[in-house]
């Protein structure tokens, strides 16, 4: 592991532990065992860490995207990959996301848009449902995509408000099914599988 990537890993743990707020650059460095001149070589802010891990987040989704091509319904594919940002996020808990979404709101960079890699696999998925009849919503892939990620964020804005206790994924997809307009028979199950 490199420098960077350690004082990331190590900050994301302080992080966990004592919350955002508590942690400061020195405890940073005193758990790193750096100098600050070490961590401002690699970082700008504390902060820049939080926007890393979501980095992070968002860069390892190729090993769930892998385990994806085996399966043949577009409206399992969507759960499963919806269902890891969740669960990523939530593993961060809501101190982390709530910050995140603060530096994202002071930095007014758009720093948590997702990446277009994400929104290219999730619009394929939502074109071949539609192809499908799975998707019975006719409104282009796009703009499906583009309303499902930003429900996810208002979604994940109350779970931060509410400290977790919110029941993120299954009001979330309850509203994404109805969003895209799922084939009756595939409701079965609105919360993402196992």
């Amino acid at each position: 592991m490199d420098m960077k990537a350690y004082i990331i890993a190590k900050g994301g743990e302080l992080f966990k532990q004592k919350g955002y707020e508590a942690v400061t650059v020195n405890d940073i460095c005193t758990a790193c065992d750096i100098t600050k001149t070490t961590f401002y070589y690699h970082l700008t802010s504390k902060q820049d860490i939080l926007l890393q891990l979501y980095d992070i987040i968002v860069d390892n989704l190729t090993p769930m995207l892998k385990q994806m091509i085996h399966i043949h319904s577009s409206w399992e594919q969507i759960q499963h990959l919806f269902d890891y940002l969740m669960t990523s996020f939530m593993d961060l808990g809501s101190d982390l996301n709530s910050q995140l979404l603060i530096v994202n709101l002071q930095r007014r960079q758009r720093a948590l848009d997702v990446r277009k890699s994400l929104e290219e696999i999730a619009v394929q998925i939502i074109a071949e449902g539609q192809k499908s009849g799975q998707i019975r919503n006719p409104s282009s892939p796009q703009s499906l995509y583009a309303a499902s990620a930003y429900m996810f964020t208002g979604y994940e804005y109350m779970w931060c408000t509410l400290q977790g206790n919110f029941a993120w994924k299954q009001l979330f997809f309850t509203s994404l099914a109805s969003l895209l307009d799922i084939e009756p028979s595939l409701r079965q199950s609105e919360s993402p599988l196992p």
